[in-house]
Parts: structure tokens; C-alpha cells; sequence
């Protein structure tokens, strides 16, 4: 996918200190199992939530999601931790209990300057996600860290940057979703299932019950109605690609019947790509 970077805008956004946020609650500690498909895919993923709302502005936006943070931590609790490399070579977290990072910015840009965000942008929009400076690798990166940049119109932007070894999209909107719905007061529905082992090959293999992997299901689970108390995103979308070579497929719409796909390949196979389909 070409740089979708937007000229029109020059967005300046400036970062406060970098902060750790650990659990509200001492939570468990030692080494926390991550299956085979989780290894896998063990990239930086990284996406913006932008919220506005009629009745409210953003003065404590970032207070109320911060105080939010430590509370679902307990519930989420290797998010808190570090990952680092089993005896037997895997990837693994250590719960440490550190905590994540969380930032506070502020930009004099409108949240409507951004555009359409639909399309990634990572050298405008990467400005509003929070990258652990220097790290060299996922090993010296925490898990999560969040950002929260108010704009001058009253609105402000949340963005992350999550390991997808640690959420898929499902369970990063599960997290998000609660997040918010904590944020709001509200008792969680359903507490996170964290046990992972249920994952690990047997020896011999067995298969023991139906696989309904191509099955029909009900979507019970919105991609756009995370609601931190300013009402759900106006706009919500990835930075950027995670990897060169990857596909997405993201809902799109008022009514979210409509789809956006986003293709990332390198740049020679693109422009093959693109003649092959004629754009």
C-alpha cells in the first residue's frame, strides 16, 4: 500500500512523560502460556480512536481514561506484564505487573483536519500513538501503550499501540470495550477468559469434539461502540499496516454493511497489482 500520508495537514502534536500505569490490584505473577497461533503473529499493531462529543469537552478525557486503565488491568493482567523467550525458545509473558504505558498530548489541529482515516496514514496519524523510543524489537516493548491527545475543537484522540500476540481483533475491542465501559462505572459483562493452555497440542493429537470454524455466527460484538463517556468513535482505524504483506478487512458505513479492504505488498508487487486490476 502507497504512503497515504495526508499533505494538506501538518499535524504537531506535543507528547507529556511517558507513565507507567500498573494493575489498581496485586495480580498474578510468573510466566503467562502463549499458544503456537499467537506466535505467529506477534506484530505492533496500531490504531486511533477519535472521539467528539456535543455535550462534552475534553479537559479530563485523559484523567478519566487513565484512572479506567489500572482497574481493567486487574481483570487484563498480562497485559501489565513484559514478554520475553521461554526455556523452550517461545514467546512468553513474564507478569511482572509493570503496567502499561500511558501518555498525555495535545495538538492546536481540529479532529476534522484528519480526513478520512479509513486509509492508513502512518506519518500523520502515527503522531498520535505513543512508540517506546529506541526498541529494537517486541521484547523491549510493553505489551500496550496509549495515548490520549486533545484537540483544540474539544475532542480528542486515543491511540494504541498493542501486541497482536496479546489480542486479535475480537479480543482488542473486548479490552477497549470494557475499558471504556469502566470508565463509565459499569461493571463488566463478562470477565476476560485468559487460560490459553486449553491451547496447547496434545501428544498424540486427539480430536475429540466438532470444529465449527466455517460456521454461521451472530455478530455480537461491535467494532465501534467503545464509549469511554463521550459517546462512541466518530472515526476508528489502524495507523498503519502492521506487515508489508497483509490483507484487512474493516467494516465501513453508517450502517457498517460495506467493507474496506487494505492491502499491503511491496512496492514492485503493488504496482503489478494495480495493472493487473486496472486502477
Amino acid at each position: 500500500m502507497a504512503d497515504g500520508s495526508n499533505d494538506a495537514l501538518k499535524l504537531t502534536v506535543k507528547q507529556g512523560e511517558p507513565t507507567l500505569v500498573p494493575p489498581a490490584e496485586e495480580t498474578k505473577k510468573g510466566l503467562y502460556f502463549l499458544s503456537n497461533l499467537d506466535q505467529n503473529i506477534a506484530v505492533i499493531v496500531r490504531t486511533i480512536y477519535c472521539f467528539k462529543s456535543d455535550v462534552k469537552g475534553n479537559e479530563d478525557a485523559a484523567e478519566v481514561i487513565k484512572n479506567a486503565l489500572p482497574k481493567i488491568l486487574v481483570h487484563c493482567y498480562p497485559i501489565a506484564g513484559r514478554l520475553t523467550i521461554s526455556s523452550k525458545g517461545k514467546l512468553i509473558v513474564d507478569c511482572t505487573g509493570e503496567g502499561a504505558v500511558f501518555v498525555e498530548a495535545e495538538t492546536d489541529s481540529e479532529i476534522a483536519e484528519l480526513g478520512d482515516i479509513t486509509k492508513p496514514d502512518p506519518v500523520t496519524l502515527g503522531k498520535l500513538v505513543y512508540e517506546i523510543p529506541g526498541a529494537q524489537n517486541i521484547l523491549q516493548m510493553p505489551p500496550l501503550t496509549a495515548q490520549v491527545t486533545k484537540f483544540k475543537c474539544g475532542g480528542f484522540v486515543l491511540g494504541l499501540c498493542a501486541n497482536h500476540c496479546m489480542f486479535d481483533g475480537i479480543g482488542a475491542m473486548e479490552f477497549v470495550n470494557s475499558w471504556g465501559a469502566t470508565a463509565r462505572g459499569l461493571a463488566l459483562d463478562a470477565p476476560p477468559f485468559l487460560d490459553r493452555s486449553i491451547l496447547k497440542a496434545r501428544v498424540p493429537p486427539k480430536i475429540e469434539f466438532p470444529h465449527h470454524e466455517f460456521d454461521d455466527i451472530e455478530d455480537v460484538l461491535s467494532f465501534h461502540t467503545t464509549d469511554f463517556g463521550w459517546g462512541v468513535p466518530v472515526l476508528s482505524g489502524p495507523v498503519a499496516l502492521p506487515e508489508k504483506e497483509v490483507i484487512l478487512f474493516l467494516s465501513h458505513g453508517n450502517e457498517r454493511k460495506s467493507i474496506n479492504v487494505l492491502i499491503g505488498l511491496p512496492a514492485s508487487s503493488m504496482k503489478i497489482f494495480e495493472e493487473l486490476l486496472q486502477i
